[in-house]
C-alpha cells in the first residue's frame, strides 16, 4: 500500500500504535493497513450487487466489519451496535461525496442502456473512497481516544469514542485529500484486482 491514495491509510495506522506505544507489535501499521486493503477491495464488489439501495447497505456493513476487525487487532473493543452507530455517523457525515455517489450509482442502475455497468463504475470509485476515508477517520479517532485515555484508567466509552470522531472530521481538508486521491487511485486498484483474479483462475485451471 505505498501507492498516493493509501499513504493516509499507513499514516493512520502508525499514528494508532505509537499512541498505543507497547501493546502492539511492530507489524501491527501493515496488519491495520492489509484490513483496510481487504474492505476496501470487497467495498468495489459491493457495487457489483444488482439491487440498488441493498448496494449501500453492503457498502456499510462491509466498513462497520473493517472497524471491527481494526478494534480486534488493537484490542480496543466496542459492541456490534455501537459499531453500527458510529459508522452510520461517519458515512453520513461525509457527505456529498457519499450521497451523490450513492445515488448516482443506485439511479443509473435503473437506467436502459447504462444499467448496472454504468452503476457499478459510479457506486465503485465513490464507495472504495469512502471506505478509505472511514478508515484513516477511525484510526485517527482512536488515536486521539487512546492518547486522552493513556494516563488514566478510565474505560474507553462510545460516548468517547463518538467525540473523538467529532473532532477529527472537522479536519474537512484531510478528508477531501483522502477521497480524492482514493477516486483518482480507484481504477489503478481496480485493475490490479481484477489481474489477481485473472492470475488465479489461470493458477486454479489443471496443467
Amino acid at each position: 500500500m505505498s501507492t498516493d491514495h493509501t499513504r493516509h491509510v499507513l499514516r493512520a495506522a502508525g499514528e494508532l500504535c505509537k499512541a498505543m506505544n507497547d501493546t502492539v507489535d511492530e507489524h501491527m501499521p501493515d496488519k491495520l493497513a492489509g484490513i483496510v486493503k481487504t474492505h476496501s477491495a470487497i467495498a468495489v464488489g459491493t457495487a457489483l450487487v444488482p439491487i440498488p439501495i441493498v448496494d449501500v447497505a453492503a457498502a456499510v456493513a462491509n466498513i462497520w466489519t473493517m472497524y471491527a476487525r481494526i478494534n480486534s487487532e488493537v484490542d480496543i473493543p466496542f459492541t456490534k451496535n455501537a459499531l453500527k452507530s458510529i459508522t452510520l455517523g461517519i458515512v453520513t457525515n461525509l457527505g456529498a461525496g457519499l450521497a451523490a455517489g450513492a445515488v448516482l450509482g443506485t439511479v443509473a442502475k435503473f437506467l436502459p442502456g447504462l444499467g448496472t455497468v454504468g452503476g457499478t463504475v459510479v457506486m465503485g470509485s465513490t464507495v472504495y473512497a469512502v471506505t478509505l476515508a472511514s478508515s484513516v477517520i477511525y484510526m485517527k479517532a482512536l488515536t486521539k481516544l487512546v492518547a486522552s485515555k493513556v494516563n488514566t484508567n478510565c474505560e474507553m466509552t462510545e460516548k468517547d469514542l463518538k467525540a473523538a470522531i467529532k473532532e477529527t472530521m472537522k479536519d474537512k481538508d484531510l478528508i477531501k485529500t483522502v477521497m480524492d486521491d482514493a477516486k483518482a487511485g480507484y481504477g489503478d486498484e481496480k485493475e490490479k484486482m481484477n489481474n489477481n483474479k485473472k492470475r488465479k483462475k489461470k493458477e486454479a485451471v489443471p496443467a
